[in-house]
């Protein structure tokens, strides 16, 4: 799968998809400042603790996150996004992990597998397997990288990444090595 997080001063960022089986979708969202998109970080995340069903394992599959964000803002409540599907606990896992403190550098590598451990026990759900300081360290630089590639396109540009879902460790590889695949 091909995507496209497209930057663009004074306008939302866009995210540009073409799944594996060629469709295309694309929505806009939020932009954070100098630090990598929040669909960004679920990439990284989901790709480095192999979470096939995270948020793009669901966008290959054919979600169109658009729509389901829209229908969630109108109808709201506890179930807002049960068309992201049934099991949805790879996806509350991802979630976990897009909103750590990757940046945080008063936090350890160690503190944040405790931080994280701690939240998925909260919430009833299993730590990612491979949840260990080494990896997380990697996650930080990993992001670390494509944080950099992502302030150097302003004015305009866009960061254009690959997505396997069939083979998430080299995805996560190809994206710490250089920020592409």
């Amino acid at each position: 799968m091909k995507i496209a997080f497209v930057r663009t001063q004074g306008q939302p960022d866009r995210v540009y998809v073409t799944r594996t089986n060629g469709t295309e979708t694309s929505w806009s969202f939020p932009t954070f400042g100098s630090y990598v998109p929040h669909d960004l970080v679920h990439l990284v995340v989901e790709t480095a603790f192999g979470l096939s069903q995270g948020f793009w394992g669901r966008v290959d599959a054919g979600v169109d996150v658009a729509r389901i964000n829209a229908e969630a803002n109108r109808t709201g409540g506890t179930n807002k996004y049960a068309k992201f599907g049934a099991d949805q606990s790879d996806l509350f896992v991802a979630e976990i992990l897009a909103a750590t403190r990757w940046a945080d550098g008063t936090l350890t590598d160690e503190e944040l597998v405790q931080s994280i451990a701690e939240t998925c026990g909260s919430q009833s759900l299993h730590p990612p397997k491979g949840l260990t300081s080494a990896r997380v360290h990697e996650v930080r630089s990993t992001l670390d990288v494509l944080c950099g590639r992502w302030i150097e396109l302003l004015p305009k540009g866009a960061l254009n990444v690959q997505f396997n879902p069939a083979n998430l460790e080299s995805t996560f590889k190809c994206l710490g090595n250089k920020g592409t695949h």
